[in-house]
């Protein structure tokens, strides 16, 4: 009995999956094991970055409670003195608009450096040595590097209830020959970048 419909196979179109975008997830991590679109300067070709560190966001608790603060005094202010009650109500309408945008300037100020103190503040631990970046203002910024060979001890401490409780903690790493020694501080997961560390130590370029 002949078919009475048949139906045409349908074209099955390949469609490209969408990939993670890695450059978006890793801005603001402070622990990335074998990141993908992180790199730094004097990186050789065949260096691979096993770890990369920063201080973990709970570090950033204070500032930001600061930062708070500081920014609602003003509606505070004008909440607490209306009025007559207001005394700086002698000062011209004109200067307290420009003292008030002035101060949330020095606010905003306060913000941002110590945001870039702890963005820019990181360790990257490679296959071949320790990369150690300390920023401490928009003029002044110190990038440290060496190899695993010339590494003679590292530690960490992780002291306090907030310490364990996040589990992050100070990482100490000693060099020899009177090289800087280098740090990274309330890093998360200081035990695991220590390990990682002494069990590479005496390896890299120079090593026997």
């Amino acid at each position: 009995m002949p078919d009475i419909f048949i139906a045409e196979p349908k074209e099955v179109k390949d469609y490209p999956l969408p990939q993670p975008d890695y450059k978006k997830r890793e801005v603001l991590e402070t622990l990335i094991e074998k990141p993908h679109r992180i790199t730094f300067a004097n990186q050789k070709p065949d260096e691979k970055i096993v770890l990369f560190l920063r201080a973990h966001f709970i570090t950033n608790f204070l500032w930001v409670v600061i930062f708070i603060f500081l920014f609602f005094i003003p509606v505070a202010y004008s909440l607490i003195f209306k009025g007559n009650l207001n005394p700086l109500a002698f000062i011209p309408g004109n200067f307290i608009y420009f003292l008030v945008v002035f101060y949330y300037l020095l606010v905003f100020a306060y913000a941002l450096f110590n945001f870039l103190n702890w963005f820019y503040n990181i360790i990257i631990i490679t296959d071949l040595g320790i990369v150690d970046i300390d920023y401490s203002d928009l003029l002044y910024h110190d990038v440290a590097l060496t190899n695993f060979n010339l590494v003679e001890d590292v530690n960490y401490t992780k002291v306090g209830f907030f310490k364990s409780l996040f589990n992050y903690g100070d990482l100490f790493i000693q060099t020899a020959g009177g090289r800087e020694n280098l740090e990274g501080l309330g890093i998360p997961n200081p035990a695991n970048a220590a390990h990682i560390i002494s069990d590479s130590i005496g390896h890299g370029e120079g090593s026997g």
